[in-house]
């Protein structure tokens, strides 16, 4: 009699459960048919409530996750987003692990390249937090057009920092904005001021509280037309992340490219400074970029991955142009999580987005060590269409 009397209370909630689930799906279809197109661009909606106790990228044994487009809702609604830099918490910061920031970038427009925030509870998620504001800086009365985001967290303050480029006529202008809560971003702060073009993609990583170091490209020569011997890695010291010190030389050489961007983060688990390098072949822009893994064990003196982690050709979204990306190395699982950048050649030029992909580190290696791939072949060929040039061109004349 306890068997029948278990067995009809599991065939009644099963019932009830499969009417629930019925029931959520079809509002669903309702929510989804309701709203259009650009009601899914700007929507706020919370997401759901992440209860996992460990992220999936921490287990030991991540698998490889081959590059995944991600959904980026722009402020300007249209998608399209480039130059991602993340800051990942392994048991999450304001109920979420993975805070990026980026600009939207529609067929190279700079005019809506400012600065934007975004959160998940997985890699491949990208958000806008409940109650932030997107853009969170514009250029002002300055003008010129805003650029190059790095963020960084601050465990002394909890906040996060997001530092970015502003370009003028005259300068490059590094300015930073702090929040508490990823939401209510700070008035922004000028902490330096350089030469146009002389301070590309700022890096910045936080050693100790009293330690802080910037790297960035010199590209003051030509810009996005500069070669190899025109252009330089530099760095610079902070004892705050404020005030910053003269320029120091850094060593980093790839065969026969230009680094144009980059992203540095320090790897105490490996005492290594690890970098993806945006680097275009020499001769040629910085329209024409794949992404390079390099280390150190300095920060200064740079060995630099022979092939690329991702080029042109290898990922449909980001077929012609794979640009400054960031990663995030998960120590428990020995993995890396990687944002790409990039575009593809489409109607009026290049359309860019942003990916998410994982490779379990050796893998990593093996990749960027390995015979040369199939892309640089092609691009030794030089088989290039009309619009592609005409798209190449278009960008080097506004670079973000």
């Amino acid at each position: 009699m306890i068997a029948v009397v278990a067995r009809e209370e599991r065939s009644r909630h099963s019932a009830l459960l499969r009417r629930a689930l019925l029931a959520l799906v079809l509002s669903g279809i309702t929510v989804a048919c309701a709203g259009g197109a650009a009601d899914q661009v700007a929507s706020s909606l919370t997401p759901p409530v992440d209860n996992s106790e460990i992220d999936e990228a921490e287990l030991p044994g991540a698998a490889l996750v081959a590059p995944t487009l991600i959904t980026t809702p722009t402020y300007e609604g249209s998608g399209e987003l480039v130059h991602p830099d993340a800051v990942v918490f392994p048991e999450r910061w304001q109920g979420r692990r993975y805070w990026v920031s980026g600009t939207p970038y529609p067929i190279g427009n700079p005019k809506y390249e400012n600065p934007s925030i975004y959160e998940g509870y997985r890699a491949s998620q990208m958000l806008v937090p409940e109650g932030a504001k997107n853009p969170l800086a514009q250029p002002g009365a300055l003008g010129g057009y805003l650029s190059d985001p790095d963020m960084l967290y601050d465990p002394v303050r909890n906040q996060l920092r997001m530092y970015y480029r502003q370009t003028t006529l005259t300068a490059d202008l590094l300015y930073l904005i702090t929040s508490d809560n990823g939401t209510e971003w700070s008035a922004p702060q000028r902490v330096f001021t350089g030469e146009r073009y002389g301070v590309i993609s700022p890096a910045i990583v936080r050693e100790s509280a009293t330690s802080w170091r910037m790297w960035s490209v010199n590209a003051v020569a030509q810009g996005c037309y500069s070669l190899g011997a025109e252009i330089s890695l530099e760095q610079r010291r902070s004892s705050d992340g404020m005030t910053w010190s003269e320029p120091e030389p850094v060593t980093l050489n790839i065969p026969r490219r230009v680094p144009w961007h980059l992203d540095v983060q320090y790897i105490p688990a490996k005492q290594e400074y690890w970098a993806l390098v945006a680097a275009y072949p020499e001769g040629t822009t910085c329209s024409q970029t794949s992404i390079y893994f390099a280390r150190s064990a300095d920060g200064t003196n740079w060995t630099a991955s022979p092939n690329p982690l991702l080029g042109p050709y290898e990922f449909a979204p980001l077929n012609d142009l794979v640009y400054r990306s960031t990663f995030h190395y998960h120590e428990a699982s020995d993995a890396v999580t990687v944002w790409f950048s990039g575009a593809r050649l489409g109607d009026g030029g290049f359309h860019f987005a942003t990916a998410s992909a994982r490779y379990p580190y050796a893998d990593l290696v093996r990749r960027v060590t390995g015979a040369s791939p199939a892309m640089i072949e092609r691009e030794r060929a030089g088989l290039l269409s009309v619009q592609l040039m005409a798209a190449r061109t278009e960008f080097e004349h506004a670079f973000p």
